[in-house]
């Protein structure tokens, strides 16, 4: 009977072989730009893994792609999505991961909570995310796409960061591409230091797309995303996003949602001046995530923005709206 690896401490000391013929497709899961996301059965391990599949003809880079895929087989935190091997099959790459069956963050709001999760749950799911964050950025890794749709949970309400350093995202379907010579990354989430690359960037840039996704977590969707991708590139360029004038608007006519510890910890993020922008570590300890605290075992409901909640019992996966902590 096949099973899921992500807490299968057995499948943890397997070996994943690196022969196509030992996985078989069961279904797609997700396409982007140049990969393919598969569920599959591994059949020497009677496991369902994640595989993408990296068309190496329409990526600028393959062999800084190929060492990203050996990189994550090395990684080793309970918040980072970490590669269980890769290999080439003609003219794509594998990477074989964990199967993280209740989607990434995008597709549960997108189908569940359009409008926005509560405070509550977003304080646990950043929590989460940044202690992961912390670890690549110890380990001299950038990630350069936070994002919703590269926060992955699974079953039991795990959350991880995937995704980093390689290109299109797991588990979401985008139709749209971007690319733009050393530019990497999504444009309502990037840095306008990303943008201006040729200035450099460093781990920082990181934490200007963490704080787009605090906001995305809260209003179901990014700053700037009623622009087309262009336009929002030339804001970014020309103005900048300031975050002040931003809730301002989205608060306009109703009562603020957000406490002010959470829009104080947002508006680090969002620093006009990147030499203010906070490590990864500091902001770890900010008063937002100090009271973000769980049980073992413990379980906290999801609910909307609007004070709604909605139970698992009728759901299945993608749309796992039970999120079990453990810390």
């Amino acid at each position: 009977m096949a099973h899921d690896d992500e807490h299968d401490p057995k499948t943890k000391r397997s070996h994943y072989p690196l022969d196509p013929n030992s996985y078989q497709i069961l279904d797609e899961i997700g396409r982007g730009c140049s990969a393919i996301v598969y569920k599959a059965l591994c059949t020497t391990t009677s496991t369902v893994v994640a595989i993408k599949s990296i068309d190496r003809s329409t990526t600028g880079d393959f062999d800084n792609i190929r060492r990203e895929a050996k990189t994550m087989s090395l990684l080793s935190h309970p918040n980072v999505l970490k590669a269980h091997c890769s290999f080439t099959v003609g003219p794509r790459l594998w990477v074989v991961m964990p199967f993280m069956s209740a989607g990434s963050l995008q597709s549960i709001m997108a189908s569940s909570f359009p409008n926005g999760i509560s405070e509550n749950c977003i304080s646990i799911i950043l929590k989460e995310t940044l202690m992961g964050l912390c670890y690549l950025h110890d380990q001299g890794h950038l990630h350069r796409d936070i994002k919703a749709g590269n926060i992955l949970m699974d079953s039991n309400g795990s959350i991880k960061l995937a995704d980093f350093g390689v290109s299109a995202s797991v588990y979401e379907t985008s139709s749209r591409c971007l690319n733009l010579h050393e530019i990497t990354g999504t444009p309502y989430w990037m840095a306008p230091e990303v943008i201006h690359s040729y200035n450099g960037y460093s781990y920082k840039a990181d934490i200007w797309s963490f704080g787009i996704t605090a906001l995305e977590l809260a209003h179901g969707r990014p700053p700037l995303s009623h622009l087309p991708f262009s336009e929002s590139l030339v804001m970014k360029i020309t103005r900048g996003m300031r975050f002040s004038e931003y809730q301002k608007e989205e608060e306009k006519g109703k009562k603020s949602k957000l406490s002010k510890y959470f829009k104080e910890m947002v508006g680090l993020c969002l620093e006009q001046d990147p030499c203010r922008w906070p490590t990864a570590a500091k902001l770890l300890k900010h008063y937002f995530f100090k009271n973000c605290k769980a049980t073992r075992g413990g379980s906290l409901v999801m609910g909307s923005s609007d004070g709604s909640t909605q139970s698992n019992h009728a759901m299945s996966a993608p749309n796992i709206l039970v999120i079990v902590i453990e810390m």
